[in-house]
């Protein structure tokens, strides 16, 4: 059931002899949570296994010019263009035109027969053809290029010299190879969620949370069900993530939708995303979901309307969940689902003059240590995969 779904619990106080996980004695009360799989998972630091698609390479060239000559003509050219026309000169990027992948017929004989086709084409590919001809003396630096499922493009570094790393980006073009990430957590809000085993999402293994106070600072790490450490958490970040995800799972039915699919293999999870704003704001035309009813059933004037427009567009926060959904026989979707939480102190400019507004607002807006958050809005959008 899509109740089984959490994240993490409330805090309590606990009395622990933590001399076991810290060498230096532990000041005031402990602070534990239990945390599932999932919040265990966001918050390890281990790193990741993951398999991408090489569709390219970007070749970075030696600026052979001197420097000599590089002054001269830098005195004719704006510093902009000079800078755009250095870029275009030393950097090329190259992709690859085939969009097949490894065959994945039942009939293993048709999946052998595509690939013999496939490996006598290679040699045609715009990146084989290039890196077979490029002067490697001219190469100060090769990185493959790979994309994901929703067409985003990035880089992979790669070890070894040159001539390895040409050998390494024409034997893996247009196919899957295996990337070490250093963990789930990437960097500004953004999770990878490849790399946990959705089975999990409901199991209970009673991991914890802990929170206390070291030498006049904050620390929490994470323990198992007997108190034995497992590691710690140096980015206090994020810990809101973990309470503004749980906020989003209890209220938003279609994450929670979206996550099951996932647990029940309809679905492939791709990333998870916090940010502090709606690209798009609203305005009288655009009203979130908790609004729409409460609109229609008070009498608000224009003023009023445009009063609560304005406070709805600040002290967001938006979590935001992509994944391909597979559970049909078409061609596969990629959606973002969105769940807008809102901060009820936003509110305080309107609750004098909507009273009854306010209240109904504030019976959705449970205390936690994020603040006094609600389900402000809920949307779901795809494209073709």
């Amino acid at each position: 059931m899509s109740e089984d779904i959490w994240v993490i619990s409330g805090g309590r106080f606990v009395d622990l002899d933590l001399s076991v996980v810290c060498e230096e004695p532990v000041s005031g009360p402990v602070m534990e949570y239990k945390i599932s799989e999932l919040a265990r998972y966001l918050l390890n630091p281990a790193p990741l296994t993951l398999e991408e698609k090489v569709i390219g390479c970007k070749v970075r060239y030696r600026n052979t010019m001197s420097w000599a000559l590089k002054n001269i003509f830098s005195k004719f050219l704006p510093r902009k263009k000079k800078f755009e026309e250095d870029e275009i000169h030393l950097v090329d990027e190259i992709i690859s035109s085939s969009k097949i992948g490894v065959p994945t017929f039942q009939d293993q004989g048709l999946n052998d027969h595509f690939k013999r086709i496939s490996q006598m084409l290679r040699p045609y590919d715009p990146v084989q053809k290039k890196l077979a001809s490029i002067d490697k003396s001219r190469i100060d630096e090769i990185m493959a290029m790979c994309e994901d499922v929703g067409g985003n493009r990035f880089q992979l570094n790669l070890q070894g010299n040159i001539e390895e790393k040409i050998r390494f980006v024409t034997s893996s073009v247009s196919k899957k190879v295996k990337v070490v990430l250093s963990r789930a957590y990437l960097s500004n809000g953004l999770f990878e969620m490849r790399g946990f085993d959705f089975a999990l999402l409901k199991t209970n293994e009673g991991r914890k949370l802990l929170k206390f106070t070291r030498n006049g600072q904050t620390k929490y790490c994470v323990v198992n069900e007997n108190y034995d450490f497992e590691f710690w958490i140096d980015d206090h970040a994020m810990i809101s993530y973990l309470h503004l995800f749980a906020q989003a799972v209890s209220s938003d039915s279609r994450l929670r939708e979206a996550l099951l699919l996932c647990a029940e293999d309809q679905a492939r999870p791709l990333k998870l995303l916090f940010s502090n704003q709606l690209e798009q704001k609203y305005s009288e035309t655009y009203v979130p979901q908790a609004y729409r009813e409460l609109l229609k059933t008070y009498k608000i004037s224009k003023n009023d309307r445009d009063a609560i427009t304005e406070v709805l567009n600040s002290f967001q926060t938006v979590v935001s969940l992509n994944y391909v959904d597979e559970s049909g026989t078409a061609k596969p979707k990629l959606f973002t689902n969105i769940s807008v939480l809102h901060d009820i102190k936003a509110l305080e400019p309107i609750k004098g003059r909507l009273p009854r507004l306010y209240s109904e607002i504030d019976k959705k807006a449970p205390v936690s240590s994020e603040g006094r958050l609600y389900l402000l809005d809920s949307m779901r959008g795809y494209q073709n995969a």
